[in-house]
């Protein structure tokens, strides 16, 4: 089991005024998870309206709430010391 947690450097530069609410500053986690053995993984929102997501794996993840987004800045900082900038 892996953990990570995850910033979004740039969000809030790029949403709209409406948006803003959505996303935290710059150095405030945007959201963390857990990567388990079998590659599911569930996430912990750190936002103004938080909630819980479970995922199939870590790519099906990404592929919703990071590459759909390349402006955002997102790091990945993982437990074991890895930092993915994407």
């Amino acid at each position: 089991m892996k953990t990570f947690i995850v910033y979004r450097t740039k969000a809030r530069d790029v949403v709209n005024e409406i948006e803003k609410n959505n996303y935290n500053e710059p150095d405030q986690i945007q959201f963390e998870g857990v990567e388990f053995w079998d590659g599911t993984v569930a996430i912990r929102w750190h936002t103004e309206t938080r909630s819980m997501s479970y995922w199939n794996s870590m790519e099906d993840l990404k592929k919703v709430h990071i590459y759909a987004h390349p402006d955002y800045g997102t790091r990945v900082e993982w437990s074991d010391g890895k930092i993915e900038n994407l």
